[in-house]
C-alpha cells in the first residue's frame, strides 16, 4: 500500500471514520500508533469517540416495508474493540495490535446502522447483508457504492446529556436499572453518568449494568424473526465494563454514551428470568446463598447427563438437569463450568453447516458473560443467570434442528484425518493447524488439534496459534468475541474436559461463515507491524 499523504492525526482519523473510509481509517489509526508514537490505548479511545454519536438505533426491532420484523443490532463496533483489547493479552510481540487492526477495519462499516439496513448510508451491513448495491446501483458497475465513502454525513438519534446526581447511591442504582427496564434512555444514561463519577460507586455500577444486560433475554429464538436480542444486551455490557477499566473510567465519556442508551432499546424481553426467578424461589428457596465453588466436583456421569440434556433435550429437561445440580450441592461456577464443556460437544460432534454456528456461539458468549459477573462481583441473582445461559444454549440448539440438514455442508469426521495428523511431528503441528485454520479446512485443523492434545501437555503456544489465524478475518467482530470468550472460559474451567473448549474454538474458527474472505486488514496490519520476512 502506498504511502498516505500528509501527517497521520486524529482529526484525519475521526473524519475518516465518519466517511466510512474504512480502508484509509485503518491505515490512519496504524499510523498514529506507528509514526506519531500515539498508545494504542489512546487510540481506541479516539476511535471510540468518532464513532460514539452514530451507532445508536432507535430500536432493534425495524417493520420492514412488507410487514416483517428485522432485527438490528448496532453494538458490534464496540464488541470487536471488547474483543481486541482481551486478545492483547493473549499474543505476544506486534500480533497482539492485530485484533485493534480490524476493530478498527470495522468500525466506519458499522455506523448508522437503521439507515444501512434501509440502503441509505454506507457500510457493512448495507454491502452484505442487504445487498444494497444491487437494489439500488450506481452509476458505475464496477463500483459497490455502499462499501463507502459516504454520501451524507452519519445520523445521530440520542444525542448527549448530562449527569444525573442526587440521591443516595441504592437510589439511584434502583432507578437506573428501572429506566432501563422501562426504555427510560435519557435517564439511565444520565444516572450512569453520575455515579461513574465516584470511583467508590463503580464497583456496584458494573454490577448492576451487567445484571441489567444479563436479565433482558428471548426465552426463545424460534420463530420470532426480530423479535429477539440473542444476548446482546449482556455483550454490550460486559464491553462497557472492561472496555472502561482498559481505558480509564475518567476517560470512557464516549464510551459510555455508545452503550448504556441502548441498553434500553426495544425489545426489551425479560419473561425468561421471571420464569427462571419463580422456578428457583420455588425449588431452591435458598438459591441467593449458594456458594460459588463447592468441594464436590461434578462427575463424568453428571457431565454426561448435562450434555444430554443440553443437546437433545426441551426446556423443561434443562431445568431438571441444571437444578438436580445445585440441588446435590454443586456451586455456581461448578455449574457453569459444565455447562461450557457440554456445550462443547454441540461444536464438535454435531455443527457442519458454517452459517449455524451464529446463534449458538452467541449462546457461549453469553455464558462467558455471566461467569465473568459470578467470578467478579457477587450478586444473590447469579445462580438465576446460570440457568438462564444453559437454556440459551438449547434453545440455539433447537432451532438449528428445525432446520433440513444441507448435504452440501457435510463434512468429513474429524477422526479420518488423525493419522495424517499423528505423522506430523510436535514440533511442526503448530504452522500446519494455523495452515489448515486460514484454509478453513475444519477436519484437518480439528484433527491437527486432537492429534497436539494427546501427545502434548503444551496449551499456549496452540491457543495463540488459533487466535493469531482468527484474526486473520476481516469485517466480523464475532471472531475475535468469540476468542475471547473460549479463552477465557479455558482459562477457569475446572472440570475433567476443559480441553473440549479448545476443541469447540478450533472447529468455531475453522468452520463459521467469514463475512469476507480477503485479508486486506491483515495486509493493513502487515505493512505497518511485520516485518517482511515475518
Amino acid at each position: 500500500m502506498a504511502q498516505l499523504a500528509g501527517a497521520a492525526t486524529v482529526d484525519r482519523l475521526h473524519d475518516e471514520i465518519r466517511g466510512v473510509r474504512y480502508r484509509e481509517a485503518t491505515s490512519t489509526f496504524c499510523r498514529l500508533v506507528t509514526e506519531e508514537k500515539r498508545s494504542i490505548r489512546d487510540t481506541i479511545k479516539d476511535a471510540i469517540a468518532a464513532a460514539a454519536p452514530y451507532v445508536q438505533v432507535p430500536s432493534h426491532m425495524m417493520r420492514l416495508p412488507n410487514g416483517e420484523m428485522r432485527g438490528v443490532n448496532y453494538d458490534h463496533t464496540i464488541l470487536g474493540w471488547r474483543g481486541a483489547i482481551s486478545l492483547m493479552r493473549e499474543l505476544e510481540g506486534t500480533k497482539a495490535v492485530l485484533p485493534s487492526v480490524q476493530a478498527m477495519w470495522y468500525v466506519p462499516q458499522g455506523l448508522n446502522v437503521w439507515e444501512q439496513v434501509v440502503c441509505e448510508f454506507p457500510g457493512h451491513y448495507a454491502r452484505d447483508a442487504e445487498q444494497c448495491n444491487r437494489k439500488f446501483p450506481g452509476p458505475d458497475d464496477h463500483h459497490d457504492r455502499f462499501d463507502g465513502p459516504a454520501w451524507n454525513p452519519p445520523r445521530i438519534y440520542f444525542e448527549d446529556h448530562p449527569p444525573i446526581e442526587g440521591g443516595s447511591v441504592d437510589d439511584r442504582l434502583a432507578r437506573m436499572t428501572w429506566a432501563i427496564a422501562e426504555g427510560d434512555k435519557a435517564e439511565a444514561y444520565g444516572l450512569f453518568l453520575g455515579l461513574a463519577k465516584d470511583p467508590e460507586h463503580r464497583s456496584r455500577l458494573k454490577d448492576s449494568i451487567l445484571f441489567a444486560g444479563i436479565i433482558d433475554l428471548q426465552d426463545t429464538i424460534i420463530n420470532r424473526g426480530g423479535y429477539q436480542n440473542i444476548g446482546h444486551k449482556a455483550l454490550r455490557a460486559r464491553a462497557l465494563v472492561d472496555i472502561a477499566d482498559y481505558l480509564g473510567w475518567d476517560q470512557s465519556h464516549e464510551l459510555i454514551y455508545t452503550v448504556v442508551p441502548d441498553l434500553g432499546c426495544s425489545p426489551r424481553l425479560y419473561g425468561l428470568w421471571s420464569e427462571i426467578s419463580n422456578i428457583c424461589r420455588m425449588e431452591i428457596p435458598g438459591n441467593a446463598a449458594i456458594p460459588k465453588r463447592s468441594d464436590k466436583p461434578l462427575t463424568e456421569r453428571e457431565l454426561d447427563d448435562l450434555t444430554e440434556a443440553l443437546l437433545w433435550g426441551g426446556p423443561f429437561d434443562v431445568n431438571a438437569a441444571v437444578m438436580a445440580l445445585f440441588k446435590r450441592g454443586a456451586g455456581i461456577l461448578d455449574v457453569g463450568d459444565a455447562v461450557m464443556v457440554c456445550f462443547q460437544k454441540y461444536l464438535i460432534d454435531v455443527l457442519e453447516n458454517p452459517h449455524a454456528f451464529l446463534h449458538p456461539t452467541h449462546a457461549l458468549d453469553y455464558l462467558n458473560v455471566v461467569l465473568a459477573w459470578v467470578r467478579d462481583y457477587d450478586n444473590p441473582h447469579q445462580v438465576k443467570a446460570v440457568f438462564m445461559a444453559a437454556r440459551f444454549m438449547n434453545d440455539a440448539i433447537r432451532s438449528n434442528a428445525m432446520f433440513p440438514r444441507d448435504p452440501a455442508y457435510t463434512l468429513e469426521p474429524r477422526k479420518a484425518y488423525r493419522a495424517w495428523a499423528d505423522g506430523i511431528a510436535v514440533d511442526r503441528l503448530l504452522p500446519v493447524i494455523e495452515e489448515q485454520a486460514l484454509a478453513q479446512d475444519a477436519p484437518r485443523a480439528c484433527a491437527l488439534v486432537d492429534s497436539y492434545l494427546a501427545r502434548t501437555t503444551e496449551r499456549q503456544a496452540l491457543l495463540e496459534t488459533i487466535t493469531y489465524a482468527a484474526c486473520h478475518w476481516q469485517n466480523d467482530p464475532h471472531v475475535m468475541r468469540n476468542c475471547a470468550s473460549s479463552l477465557e472460559e479455558y482459562r477457569h474451567n475446572r472440570t475433567s474436559r476443559r480441553d473440549d473448549i479448545i476443541r469447540g474454538y478450533v472447529k468455531h474458527q475453522s468452520r463459521y461463515i467469514k463475512r469476507a474472505l480477503a485479508h486486506d486488514c491483515y495486509g493493513v496490519y502487515a505493512e505497518h507491524f511485520r516485518p517482511a520476512n515475518a
